[in-house]
């Protein structure tokens, strides 16, 4: 008898449990949205080399702090001038088997090279005295004061995301630590966009259709005395609703 009634009771509560985990997961998922594909971001400028020439001085280290116009490097470049060298009037006959132009070689003023931004010095990439060629990186500065949090989020969900919407933060290497933001921009393209190499071919035969992420912009309401840098792995909680 005892046996008959349990039965019954079990079975109610089995199905209350399982009825009250598919009402909470359709709560959580209309009211939150959450994903670990996130990370720290900040503006990164890359000082390159304006010409070539002789890295003369190098003035900032790795993990210096610099000032918005101060110079930290000065590169001296090299320019190179051509003279005519016309054969003699008086001797049309004489050398006609040397050039006619002569190719020389001079040191100019050093350049100047200066930041951008202010910030923290996150790469050198070469030593005084080095000769660099235009377009060559130098040093490469970061903006700690400008720190987001860039999140991708599922295509599907995009239409719930709004700027403004309040966010939890987690930084994997402050796990004890809770950060708060809101969302700053929703990024106008797809994540894959940015790739460098193409990730999909809709031309050939066997496409497959793959899901993207849209990159969503969240600004720190703090950093609660922690250091963030660049890179650093992340999860947030959209708030929805």
């Amino acid at each position: 008898m005892r046996r008959l009634i349990l039965v019954p009771v079990l079975t109610v509560v089995a199905l209350f449990a399982i009825a009250g985990g598919i009402a909470y997961w359709i709560y959580y998922n209309y009211t939150y949205y959450s994903t670990d594909d996130a990370q720290v971001t900040a503006p990164i400028v890359t000082i390159s080399a304006p010409t070539s020439g002789t890295l003369t001085t190098l003035s900032a280290n790795l993990g210096d702090h610099v000032n918005i116009g101060q110079t930290v490097a000065q590169l001296t470049p090299v320019v190179t001038a051509t003279t005519g060298a016309g054969a003699s009037a008086a001797a049309p006959a004489q050398n006609t088997t040397a050039p006619t132009a002569a190719t020389r070689t001079s040191t100019a003023r050093a350049l100047p090279l200066t930041s951008p931004i202010s910030g923290t010095v996150i790469q050198v990439a070469a030593v005084p005295g080095q000769q660099v060629i235009a377009g060559s990186p130098l040093l490469e500065i970061y903006d700690p004061s400008h720190l987001t949090v860039t999140a991708y989020v599922d295509e599907n969900a995009i239409n719930n995301i709004q700027t403004g919407q309040s966010v939890d933060i987690t930084i994997d290497a402050y796990k004890d630590t809770k950060f708060t933001g809101h969302v700053k921009q929703i990024v106008q393209a797809a994540a894959s966009e940015f790739s460098l190499l193409p990730v999909q071919d809709n031309a050939s035969g066997n496409f497959t259709k793959v899901g993207q992420r849209i990159p969503v912009i969240i600004n720190l309401d703090g950093t609660s005395g922690k250091t963030l840098m660049p890179g650093m792995s992340a999860e947030v909680t959209i708030h929805l609703h």
